[in-house]
C-alpha cells in the first residue's frame, strides 16, 4: 500500500492564490518559500505529515510534528524542472531534514535528477507508478522497492536502486563505513528458532522473508 492514499485539498482562498501564482509568469520556483505561500505550506505539512505517520517519504525515518525545519514539504518531480506541477497534490509530500538538504543542494548546483520518465511529454500530472523512476508515496508500495534494515537500505527494483542514488539514503555508512558484523548473530538465531517453532505457514512465511531480508543484508 502506498504511504498516501489520500488527496490534499486547497480551502477557496487558497486555491484563488495557487491559480493567481500559476497564472503569473514571473512567479519562479525559487518563489516557493515567499511569505505569501506560509498559509499553504503549513496546511500542506500538517496534511501530510499526518497522513505519512510521521514518516519521510524517501528514507522512512520520522519527520518533526513539531519543527517544520525536520518536515519540508517536497516536490517529488522536481519544482525547478517541473514549475507547472508545483501546487499539484499529487506531487507533494513531507520529508526529513536530511533528505531536504540533499534535494536543495542538487537544486541549487543545478544536479535535480529527473524523477519523471519521458517528462517532456507530460502535460498533465502522470496518474501511475510506472510514470516514475523514483518510489512514489501516492503510487508505489515502499517494502516492494526498498529494504530498510536500520541505517541500511538495499534496492529490490530499478525505482528502488534509483530513489537510493537520488536521495543518499545510504548517507550514514558513506561518512562512517560499513561495519562487518552488521547483521547480528543474535538475530539469525532468534528467526531460525521462531522458524522451528512456528505452527503455520503464514507464520513461517514471515520468518522466511524476514530471514532473506537479512541475507540481502550479509
Amino acid at each position: 500500500m502506498p504511504l498516501i492514499n489520500e488527496e490534499f485539498n486547497f480551502t477557496r482562498e487558497q486555491q484563488e492564490l495557487v491559480s493567481q501564482k500559476l497564472a503569473d509568469d514571473s512567479f519562479l520556483h525559487t518563489d516557493w518559500g515567499n511569505d505569501d505561500l506560509q498559509d499553504v505550506r503549513s496546511s500542506l505539512r500538517r496534511f501530510y505529515r499526518s497522513k505519512q505517520i510521521g514518516k519521510c517519504a524517501f528514507c522512512f525515518n520520522e519527520v518533526s510534528f513539531v519543527s517544520a525545519a525536520n518536515a519540508q514539504v517536497e516536490h517529488i518531480a522536481p519544482k525547478s524542472l517541473h514549475r507547472q506541477f508545483i501546487f499539484e497534490p499529487k506531487n507533494l509530500c513531507v520529508i526529513c531534514a536530511d533528505c531536504n538538504t540533499i534535494k536543495r543542494d542538487q537544486e541549487v548546483l543545478n544536479e535535480m535528477p529527473e524523477t519523471i520518465n519521458n517528462p517532456n511529454a507530460r502535460v498533465r500530472y502522470p496518474r501511475a507508478s510506472s510514470a516514475f523512476k523514483i518510489v512514489h508515496p501516492h503510487f508505489d508500495n515502499y517494502q516492494t522497492h526498498i529494504i530498510k534494515r536500520g541505517k541500511v537500505y538495499v534496492d529490490r527494483t530499478p525505482k528502488g536502486q534509483f530513489t537510493i542514488s537520488a536521495c543518499k539514503l545510504n548517507r550514514f555508512f558513506h561518512q562512517f563505513g560499513f561495519e562487518e558484523d552488521f547483521v547480528d548473530d543474535e538475530i539469525l538465531i532468534v528467526l531460525m528458532t521462531s522458524f522451528i517453532a512456528s505452527g503455520t505457514t503464514h507464520e513461517r512465511k514471515i520468518v522466511l522473508d524476514a530471514l532473506k531480508d537479512l541475507m540481502i543484508l550479509m
